[in-house]
This record gives C-alpha cells, structure tokens and sequence, in this order.
C-alpha cells in the first residue's frame, strides 16, 4: 500500500512534468464537486443506472449469474487465471482511495501536471460516485458466491455484496484516462484495463457478474460526471481545474 502511495507521489513531485500551484494555496481539492454531483445525479446517468440495476436484476434472478459462476469456475479457471487475478485485484483495494486523495491534493496545492491533474479526477470521481456504490452495496443486500449462502436474488439490508467495490475503484483511474487519450487504440485499450479486476472477482468467486457490472457502471457514470461535456484536456487546461 505505501509503496503504491509513495510512487505516486514522487511522479506527482518529481517526476512527471507540471508548473507550481504555490500562487493558488487558496484552491480546495474539491473545488467543482458540486457541478459534479449535479450531473452524477442526473437524469442521464439515472437512465444508465437504471439500465444496468435492471440488467443485473434479470442476472440475478434468471440463474445467469450462478451459470456463470459454474461455467467460470469449472471450466476457465486455472492457475493462469488465478495468477492474473492476484495481479490485477489490488487495483480494487481501498487504499487507492487515500492514493489519490494525496495526489489531488498535490496537483491543488503544490504542483500540477498530467499525471496529477488525473489523480484529482480520479479522487473527484470517486467521491461523486461512493455513496452510489454504498446505496446500492447494501440496499439491495445479496451475497456473494462463495458465501455459506450464494445467493446473487437481492435481500435489502442483508449484506453488502450487490455491486463490486473492486471494480468500481479499480475502474476509475482506466476510464478517466480513457478520456485523456487520443486515438481509437489506445482508448479502448484503457477501457479494457477498466474491467479486468472487475474480472478478478468473478475469478476468485467474490462476486457474481450482475455485481461487477453494477459496480463499473458507476464508476462509468461518476468519470462521466467529473468530465462533463468537456474535451481531453492539455496541461496547461490542467492548471485551470
């Protein structure tokens, strides 16, 4: 965890380019949160939620995620997958989080550039799109596969596995730099990355699929939020927020 945290910092500091924000001390991390909040809430991503709460409900309660489960564990799994998934799972991990926090606070208050700049998205997203993601976590209350219980049909309030916290964390960095990429490419490459530790979790049997789609969708819709309508941003549009 603190090595993550610590790269992080130096390439904010140190080693990716940026201009210092020494004349700005009077900017707060979450400067344009609100505008934020207001399309995270909104009737468009409302719309997709709603698409991907219903999409997950036909999974849940058609047996399609336990035939996933059953298919993914008993016929794709292996020690190859399972290598992959230790690599790409602590992506999802919490303390990415607090990571990003730092690094937002860096590109606020000390020096901003491209790579810290994306860290305060990433942080401004997930902030947008937590209490989402917690909303739907224990509201809709199912279990997880390997639970004594593994049931994917929702319970309100039982427990707080019906949208992957990993997927939704891990997602995020990947799609906000999908946006600041240029070229087909290299876009749906950075969507790619998006859903492999929402993989993971199918893979080591933490979460049905129906989960791990609800919990990249809100990641999609809080990124979406933080970047509005606005195009991939330079440096120097950077500076500005």
């Amino acid at each position: 965890m603190w090595i993550a945290i610590g790269l992080s910092l130096v390439c904010a500091l140190l080693v990716m380019p940026g201009r210092s924000r020494r004349g700005n001390r009077k900017s707060i991390v979450l400067e344009g949160t609100g505008s934020h909040w207001r399309r995270n809430y909104g009737r468009r991503s409302f719309l997709r939620l709603g698409g991907a709460v219903a999409a997950a409900g036909v999974l849940a309660y058609s047996g399609a995620d336990e035939a996933v489960d059953s298919f993914h564990s008993g016929t794709l799994r292996s020690p190859g997958t399972d290598t992959a998934s230790h690599i790409v799972n602590p992506f999802g991990e919490r303390f990415w989080f607090l990571n990003w926090f730092l690094v937002a606070a860096v590109d606020t208050w000390v020096r901003s550039g491209p790579f810290s700049s994306w860290g305060r998205q990433n942080f401004e997203a997930m902030v947008v799109g937590l209490p989402v993601l917690w909303t739907l976590q224990r509201g809709l209350g199912a279990n997880r596969p390997s639970d004594e219980d593994p049931n994917p049909r929702w319970r309100p309030l039982s427990d707080d596995n019906s949208a992957s916290g990993h997927a939704f964390i891990a997602a995020i960095p990947w799609l906000n730099l999908a946006r600041r990429l240029k070229g087909t490419y290299p876009k749906w490459a950075a969507r790619f990355g998006s859903v492999l530790t929402g993989w993971s979790r199918v893979n080591d049997r933490k979460h049905y699929l129906s989960q791990v789609i609800l919990g990249w969708t809100i990641a999609w819709n809080a990124v979406d939020a933080v970047h509005g309508d606005k195009q991939p941003m330079t440096t120097d549009d950077n500076m500005e927020g």
